[in-house]
């Protein structure tokens, strides 16, 4: 009896775990992302799913790999354009040596780009990728203020 127990126990604890975990899929993206502000799906140029929104004033979007069919997406790219003079290679350099997540360049066109990339080939929980996006969140906002026009 006390092994029925033991069993019905690390059930009653594996349960709950085992649920919070989620298949990375673009309507999951989106409905996290729209509790950050506005959001919607479309499709890139090369017809992988395509999120753009907004936080905090800020546009962003997120490319997503390998979400063929039913199949749960293995990455995800977070990125947003900025516009400002600050372009020097230093500045941004500056700030991809201080930051763990972001990292900025000058495209060839001259625009300024900031992403993230995240793996999720083994799975994510709902509450993770949520705070994937407030970090995205924190990273946009402190790079704004550090290529703002001085």
């Amino acid at each position: 009896m006390k092994r029925a127990y033991a069993i019905a126990a690390v059930l009653a604890l594996a349960g709950p775990a085992a649920a919070q975990t989620m298949i990375p899929q673009p309507e999951g993206f989106l409905a996290i992302a729209r509790g950050f502000g506005a959001a919607a799906l479309q499709q890139s140029s090369g017809g992988q799913p395509l999120l753009n929104g907004t936080i905090d004033g800020t546009n962003y979007g997120i490319l997503m790999y390998g979400c063929d069919g039913p199949r749960a997406c293995e990455s995800i790219q977070f990125f947003a354009t900025f516009t400002t003079n600050n372009r020097a290679l230093e500045h941004l350099n500056s700030w991809n040596e201080d930051q763990r997540f972001g990292a900025a360049y000058v495209n060839d066109s001259g625009r300024v780009f900031l992403h993230w990339s995240a793996n999720l080939d083994y799975g994510v929980t709902q509450a993770s990728l949520t705070g994937s996006f407030d970090i995205w969140r924190l990273s946009m906002t402190e790079f704004q203020s550090h290529v703002a026009p001085n």
